[in-house]
């Protein structure tokens, strides 16, 4: 959501937090605030008005309106607040515990879904589709992820990469041709290891794909393609585990792996309905 992006002013400037505070106490005012106006009441300019939703993954002013305007309905719609990094209490009952993750298994998707832009769904499902090899670039809790993701593709006989299994990403990356595809998924795009993959992998021209919550990172900067997911876990050390940014990676993987079934959707029923009378006689 993006109120939160707001709310957690994560590397914000003074000024950035200046006219974050203006957005947050007067949410009622920005569904006809104009930047002129948002500049004056903030003691700022259209520039920093421009650099601060930039910040923020958005390229105008324009747009940034429309994503708030969701978000603050968004939040008006939630049944109930959870704290994505501490979603319950030492107190709290088995089945607060499981209301608590239910309420914020459903956050993590919604809010991920109205992020979503078509534009950028659709180019990466094409990419991904058409390459002849892919390759998965995932550490720690998102390498699960991608595993998953690497086991519903054989479904559709399409065969990806953990590219990152035995520490072999440079070995990988230096393997690459421009007729596959690269895709990272990291919540904060900070691992120097990825970096030097992805400089690697763009020198042999080939198309790199981007999954993460810091869009405007090195390595967003080096990616053809980007898909956000919202930046709910703000307290590294805090968090008890890494609930939202995993829902949302994991949601994003299966809309991909649809899009891509889709693509040729009579010929994948055919095949696994053959598939599965051979499994049949099988066992």
């Amino acid at each position: 959501m993006l109120l939160r992006q707001i709310e957690s002013k994560t590397n914000f400037t003074t000024t950035e937090k200046t006219i974050a505070d203006f957005i947050l106490e007067n949410t009622a005012l920005m569904e006809k605030i104009s930047i002129q106006e948002l500049a004056r009441q903030t003691y700022t300019s259209n520039a920093s008005i421009i650099r601060f939703v930039q910040k923020l993954g958005i390229k105008g002013f324009k747009e940034f309106k429309i994503l708030l305007l969701k978000s603050i309905e968004q939040r008006a719609d939630l049944d109930k607040e959870i704290n994505p990094d501490i979603p319950f209490e030492g107190d709290s009952s088995l089945m607060n515990i499981s209301e608590d993750i239910m309420y914020l298994s459903q956050l993590a998707i919604k809010e991920t879904y109205h992020q979503l832009k078509e534009e950028s769904l659709l180019e990466m499902t094409k990419q991904l589709y058409h390459a002849k090899r892919i390759f998965l670039f995932a550490a720690g809790d998102s390498h699960i992820r991608a595993e998953g993701f690497q086991n519903r593709l054989w479904k559709i006989n399409k065969y990806a990469i953990l590219a990152k299994e035995r520490e072999e990403w440079a070995l990988n990356a230096a393997n690459l041709m421009p007729e596959d595809c690269a895709l990272f998924i990291s919540y904060d795009a900070k691992s120097i290891n990825d970096l030097h993959a992805a400089q690697l992998i763009k020198k042999h021209k080939v198309p790199i794909l981007l999954l993460t919550s810091i869009p405007e990172s090195e390595l967003g900067n080096l990616a053809d393609v980007i898909i956000t997911v919202p930046r709910l876990e703000t307290k590294e050390v805090e968090k008890i585990a890494t609930y939202s940014s995993q829902i949302a990676f994991d949601y994003i993987l299966n809309v991909l792996f649809s899009a891509m079934y889709q693509m040729e959707y009579q010929e994948n029923r055919l095949n696994q309905l053959k598939r599965a009378e051979v499994l049949q006689q099988l066992y």
